[in-house]
C-alpha cells in the first residue's frame, strides 16, 4: 500500500511539474513573440542589400532591373540591420503599367517589396519563373508555389495557403524606405 502511495506521489509531482513549465513556457512564449513583432521591418526602415558585394548598403530602386529579385533587409533609422528570416524581403520592379492598381499605393512607382519566406514550409523566395504559370512570377524551388508580385505576392499556385505579406514602401532620397510593417503574418 505504501508502495503504491509512493508512486501516486511520484505521479501527482511530475504532473505538477509539467503543468509549472508549461505555464513558464507560455509566458515566455508570448514574450517571445513580442520580441520578434518589435524586430521586423517597421515604418522608416531603409531597405538595404541582404547579401554580396553590397551587403548593408541601401538598394538604389533605379538600379533594379524589370523581374530581377534582390533580397533586402530592412535598417532602422538608428542603423541597426534588422536580422532574422522574417527581415528577408524580396524587392522586385514590375514592368510598367503591369502593377494591379489596388497594390499601388504600397508600392513606390513599380518597385514591390514582399517577404522572401515562402507561406507553405518556410523555403526562400527569389526567383523569377520563366516558363508556364510561373514566368515573369516569384516561384519557391522548394515545393513550387507562385506568387504574383504585380499583385501584390499574391498566391498563384502552389502548396502555399496564402500570399506572400507586402512591405509598403516609397522612394526617398534614392532609397526605398518603409512605409509600415508587412501587411500580414510573415512564413508559415
Amino acid at each position: 500500500m505504501a508502495e503504491e502511495s509512493k508512486k501516486i506521489d511520484r505521479q501527482r509531482r511530475m504532473l505538477l511539474g509539467a503543468g509549472i513549465c508549461g505555464c513558464v513556457g507560455a509566458a515566455l512564449g508570448g514574450r517571445i513573440e513580442q520580441v520578434k513583432a518589435a524586430a521586423t521591418a517597421s515604418a522608416g526602415d531603409t531597405l538595404v542589400h541582404f547579401q554580396g558585394d553590397n551587403e548593408g548598403l541601401p538598394l538604389d530602386p533605379n538600379a533594379l532591373a524589370p523581374l530581377e529579385p534582390v533580397l533586402a533587409r530592412p535598417r532602422s533609422s538608428s542603423g541597426e540591420i534588422r536580422e532574422g528570416t522574417a527581415n528577408i524581403i524580396t524587392v522586385i520592379r514590375v514592368p510598367g503599367g503591369e502593377l494591379e492598381e489596388s497594390f499601388a499605393e504600397m508600392a513606390a512607382g513599380d518597385v514591390v517589396a514582399v517577404s522572401a519566406i515562402c507561406t507553405h514550409q518556410g523555403c526562400l523566395v527569389s526567383d523569377v519563373g520563366t516558363f508556364g504559370t510561373a514566368e515573369g512570377k516569384l516561384a519557391c524551388t522548394c515545393h513550387g508555389s507562385i506568387f504574383d508580385p504585380r499583385m501584390g505576392g499574391e498566391r498563384v499556385a502552389g502548396p502555399a495557403p496564402r500570399g506572400l505579406p507586402m512591405l509598403p514602401i516609397m522612394q526617398e532620397s534614392g532609397h526605398l524606405v518603409a512605409t509600415a510593417g508587412f501587411t500580414g503574418k510573415v512564413g508559415v
